[in-house]
């Protein structure tokens, strides 16, 4: 049976972005991608939905597997452009499949990452924990976090609700802490972003206003809204964080 995840996506397959985007969020996924990976290196993107990132870390030399819920979005990414371009052995391979249980080899992969994802999963903990136990000992994991103390998970809970979904689910640092240090995991770089990003939710403000474009130069990398929520990061609307598997294991 379909879960509303998988119809929803399903969907939006067609339509939904390729592009990843200007904006200091957007390129920020980018740069630790590449930042944490050589050419060569085995990459999983989980939550990857049409290869939005996949497909371009492939043209970069990565050898990607992209893992998401919904066969439509994984279809989608088949008849890129892009993707059709790639030579055969560098074409990310799709595979439909949950996040909290991840058909890969443990300790088989450089890199795992899931952007926009794990707030969707009420047991996002499980979620963590699979991409830890792919990753190498001495590999890394990038995840972000959404953290509860924004209110712009007020109009996320809303929407998702609408849509059928669970809801959002923020984890507080506290528990991420934990989870990290259980899963034999040291964060070796956090970055937070959103604190002016809530702005942005109050009734008729960015329609009236040129607020986004105040916050999230495309100009500014960190941008205004990084700049500010680096010095409050416990109002952050989510943290990038990047992980290092013990490599003792």
């Amino acid at each position: 049976m379909i879960s509303a995840e998988q119809s929803h996506f399903n969907n939006r397959a067609e339509d939904y972005e390729t592009d990843i985007g200007a904006d200091y969020p957007q390129t920020l996924k980018w740069q630790l991608i590449k930042k944490y990976t050589d050419e060569n290196d085995m990459v999983v993107d989980v939550g990857g939905a049409n290869g939005r990132h996949a497909v371009d870390l492939a043209q970069a030399g990565r050898r990607v597997t992209c893992i998401d819920l919904s066969l439509g979005m994984l279809n989608k990414m088949r008849r890129r452009k892009s993707f059709l371009a790639l030579e055969d052995h560098l074409k990310p391979k799709p595979i439909v499949a949950k996040a909290q249980s991840l058909p890969l080899a443990s300790n088989s992969v450089d890199l795992a990452y899931c952007y926009a994802t794990l707030l969707l999963i009420p047991d996002q903990e499980k979620a963590v924990a699979e991409l830890a136990r792919i990753v190498r000992p001495g590999g890394h994991v990038i995840v972000d976090i959404a953290r509860p103390w924004n209110l712009g998970w007020i109009y996320w809970r809303h929407h998702y609700k609408k849509l059928g979904f669970p809801g959002i689910f923020p984890l507080n640092i506290k528990t991420t802490q934990k989870l990290f240090s259980d899963l034999s995991c040291v964060a070796v770089e956090t970055i937070a972003t959103g604190v002016l990003t809530q702005l942005l939710y109050i009734p008729f403000l960015e329609k009236k206003t040129s607020l986004r474009h105040w916050i999230h130069n495309v100009h500014e990398t960190p941008d205004l809204d990084g700049k500010i929520t680096a010095k409050f990061p416990k109002l952050a609307n989510r943290e990038y964080i990047v992980l290092r598997k013990d490599n003792r294991l």
